[in-house]
C-alpha cells in the first residue's frame, strides 16, 4: 500500500525530529489505515460469498426429496440436503447411503431417496376361482 508506506516515512522523520505528537497521531493513522483495509478485505468477501449463493439459488431446483443444481449442457450437481438449504441456505452435499437410491447430509442426518423410483407395475387381476 503507497499511503501505509508513506505514513511511514513521515513518522520516522517526525521520530527523528522528535515530534512525538505528530507521531502518534501518525501511528494512529497508520492502525486506521489498516482496520478500514481489513473491513474492506471482510466485504469484498461477503459480496464474493453472496454473489455465489445468488448464482446457486438461481440455479437450484427441487426433484426426487432433494435439491439440484443446473449446470451447462443440461448437467446436474447434487443431490444436496433439502432441510439444510430451506433452513440455513447451506448446500450440503447428501452422502451415498448402502443403496446408491438413498443419500444421507452429513450435517443433519436427513435420509432421503434421491433417485426417481419407477412406480410398481399394475397388478393383473386374479383370475376368479370357484371353491365349490
Amino acid at each position: 500500500m503507497a499511503i501505509f508506506d508513506e505514513l511511514k516515512s513521515i513518522g520516522k522523520v517526525l521520530q527523528e525530529a522528535g515530534k512525538i505528537e505528530q507521531y502518534q497521531q501518525i501511528l494512529e493513522a497508520q492502525k486506521r489505515l489498516l482496520e478500514m483495509q481489513k473491513e474492506l478485505n471482510n466485504s469484498e468477501e461477503k459480496i464474493k460469498n453472496l454473489e455465489e449463493k445468488l448464482r446457486i439459488k438461481e440455479s437450484l431446483f427441487y426433484e426426487n426429496n432433494c435439491y439440484w443444481v443446473k449446470k451447462d449442457n443440461d448437467q446436474r450437481e447434487g443431490p444436496f440436503c433439502s432441510r439444510c438449504w430451506d433452513k440455513n441456505k447451506d448446500t450440503i452435499r447428501m452422502h451415498p447411503l448402502g443403496n446408491p437410491a438413498y443419500g444421507e447430509c452429513p450435517e443433519c442426518k436427513n435420509r432421503v431417496i434421491t433417485t426417481r423410483r419407477n412406480p410398481d407395475p399394475p397388478h393383473a387381476p386374479r383370475a376368479r376361482t370357484s371353491y365349490l
